[in-house]
């Protein structure tokens, strides 16, 4: 209890504070009695010392140096009969004592023996303890009832309020607000200056009592901060309050408001994380090849949504850094499911993947297996335009990027016109995921559809593709000017873009006829070719084709 408080106990009625007076806030949890000069070593923190200054009065050079070490250790006071053995209190002490705002008591006055105040006031904190732990049991009971009843966490956040009839917010820890008291309108603003001041602090793990000094803030300058845990730290309970609106009774009731709103965060994890795994389960036994039976696929994923004779598509996502990493390293724990903090970036990830995703045109169910995030997308009935989802989902990995940082690729399997062809469209997903990084590309949506001739040539050794191209360009590849060189292989590549139409190449090129002409005929000079004939055009052509994938 508070010094303050056990000093206005009966056993204190005739005691009188000659020093330290704002000291009196201090905590007192235990009392002690000194009969020996290094009492100090036996001295714990927020200990109230009694005593009658016997050894004080023969050696007065310890005096002041007991005072300096009472402080140091945090003690909360002195009590002291100076009239026993007539012991002045040098004004040094009193002053030194008054200005470190630790107090001193004198209690010649009290008629009882240092025994019975010792024991007297041991028992009124034990006592005020006693009634604290009631009082805890009792507003974690009225809590946890409202929990049960369904009224969930931002009714305690409301109640709290109008307990300490100031406001109070529930935060995450990305300072995001979860839920705030809805009758305060002050709650934004004293929010932001919480989190401005809270982001500088190195450790927040234990409660922590503030005030600001921001002037915008003063009506509610203090503000108690409570951790919320579960099995990792969730967030923060904050309550502001003026200075004269505090009671002792605030902390603990902020802090069985944390517990509770802990265990809820805990059973909803729970209850979520099951969710999910259950799904997962279903869609990897789906995927897989376990689930052999149509209805059997339909029962079982009847919670996830599917509907029989509902066409759908499967989309493939993955993090380019992972797969990376992945790739130089083949143990990198990257591929496997993530443990421990890891658990939680996977689960961010995951729910702004959720959030972003949700403003596609096509209802989804969302899954992973391994290191991949993937989307079962409804087919509406009006049909599967491929390149309209392709913009979207172009569009969404680039704000996603942009809010977040995160880098994903994805890939896209054909549509399934039933339950257990969700599992060839997976495969063709992933290829198509594949085939894109094979091409050594990022945050890049890539059809399975949409492979080119390109994929061959991915099959064939560089050397030999190289070789190809080298031989079939290698007078234009000699010429030293290169901007000649890069605007005749531009040239040859319109032009058989545009089926060899002179006029349509000098469009695509945006310049006259003749020097397309004058182009083309310079190239057969060079290459010694004719550029029309069948068999040298694919030729040149392919070799056009070659030259991205000799760049990566």
């Amino acid at each position: 209890m508070l010094l303050t408080d056990l000093l206005k106990n009966g056993i204190y009625d005739d005691a009188r504070v000659i020093t330290g007076h704002k000291g009196l806030v201090r905590e007192v949890q235990t009392v002690n009695i000194m009969d020996c000069p290094d009492i100090i070593h036996f001295l714990r923190p927020n200990e109230l010392l009694l005593t009658n200054g016997f050894f004080m009065k023969q050696q007065p050079e310890m005096f002041i140096q007991l005072i300096r070490d009472m402080q140091r250790l945090k003690c909360s006071g002195l009590a002291i009969k100076t009239k026993r053995f007539e012991l002045p209190i040098p004004d040094e002490i009193l002053w030194e004592a008054d200005q470190n705002e630790f107090p001193i008591i004198e209690i010649s006055d009290v008629r009882l023996s240092l025994g019975e105040i010792l024991q007297r006031s041991t028992s009124v904190i034990l006592n005020n303890k006693s009634d604290e732990l009631q009082y805890a049991l009792s507003i974690h009971k009225k809590f946890s009832e409202m929990i049960m009843r369904g009224k969930g966490i931002s009714s305690i956040i409301d109640s709290l309020s109008k307990l300490f009839s100031s406001p109070v917010v529930l935060l995450n820890y990305k300072w995001q607000t979860i839920s705030a008291s809805s009758q305060n309108t002050s709650v934004a603003e004293l929010t932001a200056a919480a989190v401005n001041t809270l982001q500088d602090l190195s450790d927040i793990s234990s409660p922590t009592s503030l005030c600001f000094i921001n002037p915008s803030v003063r009506e509610r300058c203090c503000m108690l901060v409570y951790p919320v845990k579960t099995y990792r730290n969730e967030g923060y309970l904050l309550s502001f309050h003026s200075p004269d609106q505090w009671t002792g009774l605030f902390g603990l009731t902020l802090e069985q408001a944390s517990n509770v709103i802990g265990m809820e965060l805990t059973k909803s994890q729970a209850v979520k994380e099951r969710s999910r795994r259950h799904k997962n389960e279903f869609f990897s036994d789906l995927i897989e090849g376990y689930i052999t039976s149509e209805q059997e696929a339909l029962n079982r994923g009847k919670r996830c949504g599917l509907i029989k004779g509902r066409s759908s598509v499967v989309l493939t996502m993955r993090n380019d850094e992972v797969h990376h990493m992945h790739q130089r390293f083949p143990n990198y724990e990257g591929s496997a499911p993530p443990k421990g903090d890891n658990v939680t970036e996977q689960e961010e990830q995951y729910e702004h993947i959720k959030r972003v995703f949700g403003g596609l045109d096509h209802s989804f169910v969302m899954f992973t297996k391994h290191d991949t995030y993937c989307l079962l997308l409804s087919i509406p009935e009006s049909g599967w335009d491929e390149a309209k989802i392709t913009e979207q989902l172009s569009g969404m990995l680039r704000e996603l990027h942009h809010e977040t940082g995160l880098s994903l690729s994805i890939g896209i399997g054909k549509p399934a016109t039933n339950v257990l062809g969700v599992r060839h469209s997976y495969t063709e997903a992933v290829n198509a995921m594949q085939f894109g990084y094979w091409l050594k590309r990022k945050q890049f949506v890539q059809s399975y559809q949409a492979k080119d001739i390109g994929y061959l040539f991915h099959m064939l050794p560089h050397n030999e593709l190289k070789q190809f191209y080298d031989a079939t360009l290698n007078g234009l590849l000699q010429i030293a000017d290169e901007h000649e060189k890069k605007e005749l292989l531009r040239t040859l590549n319109a032009f058989y873009d545009t089926q060899c139409q002179l006029v349509e190449t000098s469009k695509q090129l945006f310049v006259h006829r003749n020097t397309v002409v004058y182009r083309l005929e310079k190239c057969e000079k060079i290459l010694g070719v004719k550029l029309k004939d069948p068999t040298e055009s694919l030729r040149i052509r392919i070799a056009i084709a070659i030259e991205p994938l000799l760049l990566q």
